[in-house]
């Protein structure tokens, strides 16, 4: 089914038409290979998972990319 209301990304040239707010986001940062990253570093450890104490170690861990990622574009420049 197609969009009624679509996205649209416009690099140069080319315009790209995203799912949603954040595929939009993706495409005008050029990040869609850091979230491809980042997804498969989170399946690999969710993988890891057995037990309570496991997951909240993986918890931990996304926490502070999670919060690196943020600081990171509190303190950049508007």
């Amino acid at each position: 089914m197609k969009n009624k209301n679509p996205l649209y990304v416009v690099k140069g040239s080319t315009v790209l038409e995203a799912k949603n707010l954040f595929d939009m986001v993706l495409k005008r940062f050029n990040l869609e290979g850091v979230y491809e990253i980042f997804m498969n570093i989170l399946k690999m450890l969710l993988a890891q998972v057995k037990s309570y104490p496991m997951l909240m170690v993986v918890k931990g861990i996304v926490d502070q990319m999670v919060n690196k990622v943020f600081n990171r574009f509190e303190r950049s420049p508007a």
